[in-house]
């Protein structure tokens, strides 16, 4: 069984995405290469706070996919903190300052980018909505 580096849920060792939330199994993440060598960060700056969980792991999945070393303020890693209200809090996230121009594109990006869906998936949702009925 493989573990989701996202929400932890239980997935099937073959299994690219997590059934639970969707994110993607098959990325080498920082923090798993992290376990391996030490990420020294020479000049740390904040590159982002995020209070979602999967936008925190999301944004940590783009970093490495494009090399940039990053480091979090979680001190339990893997544990999800329950603020008052009922929400989770993820973590700060922060990248060397050579880094910074680079990871904060990147971040601007995610945080602008809107899910593409083809017409095909617009047809097989309502195809199987028509199913239902």
């Amino acid at each position: 069984m493989k573990i989701c580096h996202v929400c932890k849920a239980e997935c099937e060792e073959n299994a690219e995405l997590c059934p639970v939330c969707g994110a993607d199994l098959t990325v080498n993440t920082m923090e798993e290469t992290a376990e391996t060598e030490e990420i020294i960060l020479n000049k740390p700056v904040l590159l982002a706070s995020l209070d979602d969980v999967v936008s925190s792991e999301i944004l940590k999945d783009l970093l490495s996919e494009n090399g940039i070393p990053f480091s979090c303020d979680t001190e339990d890693e893997g544990t999800l903190k329950v603020t008052f209200g009922g929400s989770f809090s993820a973590d700060d996230i922060y990248v060397d300052e050579g880094d910074f121009e680079r990871a904060n594109q990147i971040y601007e990006d995610f945080l602008n980018s809107e899910p593409e869906f083809d017409e095909d998936f617009f047809d097989e949702t309502e195809e199987t909505e028509q199913g239902d009925e």
